[in-house]
């Protein structure tokens, strides 16, 4: 199966409404808030800046930019009519805040009109990663800045011992909805390419807290797509699902991720 995220308007309601609930969960845990505060407080923007979110989802991370990166006002395009139907749910009372169906490659806004562009979780899903920086790098200002943040996925695990179950759901869930598991290796690389001065970059370990609730999303819809892909009875997939709660309420579930964020600018005209 071909990585959902990579068409996520193209799928069918049910599956977007899945997805949004998980990045829902995902984007409230506090382990992730602290993910996108270290990357984000640091960023120095004018007076009155405008931001934008490529893949801005159910805009939790587009608030972000108000909040901890001190835009005055920022505007999120998102593929998915689920997800920025949530977002307007969320934040439309906020007039600091946008949000909009859209192309990450095709953006339609005119060049040079932001102080900020953030892909927050995006390039992974996302064929022809190069296409996407290249029209933030026109999104930009002079001396703007571009903030990426995405998984390391290869270091996803669930693991506690040798050949755990659980951490082949994880392993099989990465594969079928990540197009990209090498994205923030090749960043740099891309970055430079389109023209951009490299900034900051930085690791983030992600830990699974307290109820590990996305981790447990991850090995549930893991399940669903083997059982779906005929590799797991339903009967072992519910068994399976109950193992990871079960692990969970015994404290002794373990899910960990490597995220990295890497900040870049286009250069001031000299």
């Amino acid at each position: 199966m071909a990585d959902p995220y990579s068409d996520l308007g193209a799928q069918d309601t049910a599956l977007q409404e899945r997805i949004a609930t998980a990045m829902e969960v995902r984007c409230l845990e506090p382990a992730q808030i602290a993910i996108r505060k270290a990357y984000m407080e640091n960023l120095r923007l004018p007076k009155g800046a405008r931001a934008l979110e490529l893949g801005s989802g159910t805009g939790h991370v587009t608030r972000d930019l108000l909040e901890l990166a001190g835009a005055a006002t920022a505007h999120g395009i998102e593929p998915s009519p689920v997800m920025v139907a949530r977002a307007q749910k969320s934040f439309g009372d906020d007039d600091r805040l946008s949000f909009d169906i859209g192309d990450a490659k095709n953006t339609g806004f005119e060049s040079e009109t932001f102080d900020l562009v953030l892909m927050h979780t995006l390039l992974c899903h996302v064929p022809g990663p190069e296409d996407v920086v290249q029209e933030a790098f026109r999104l930009l200002k002079p001396g703007g800045v571009l903030a990426i943040c995405d998984g390391d996925y290869s270091t996803a695990t669930a693991q506690i011992a040798d050949f755990d179950p659980l951490d082949q759901l994880i392993k099989f869930m990465i594969n079928q909805n990540v197009t990209n598991l090498w994205i923030m290796r090749q960043i740099s690389g891309i970055l430079v390419d389109a023209g951009f001065q490299l900034g900051a970059r930085k690791g983030h370990g992600y830990v699974a807290e307290g109820e590990a609730t996305y981790f447990l999303t991850v090995i549930e819809r893991g399940a669903d797509r083997m059982v779906e892909e005929g590799l797991l009875f339903s009967e072992t997939a519910e068994a399976l699902k109950s193992e990871a709660k079960r692990r969970v309420s015994a404290k002794m579930f373990f899910g960990f991720m490597s995220y990295v964020s890497q900040i870049a600018n286009k250069p001031k005209i000299v």
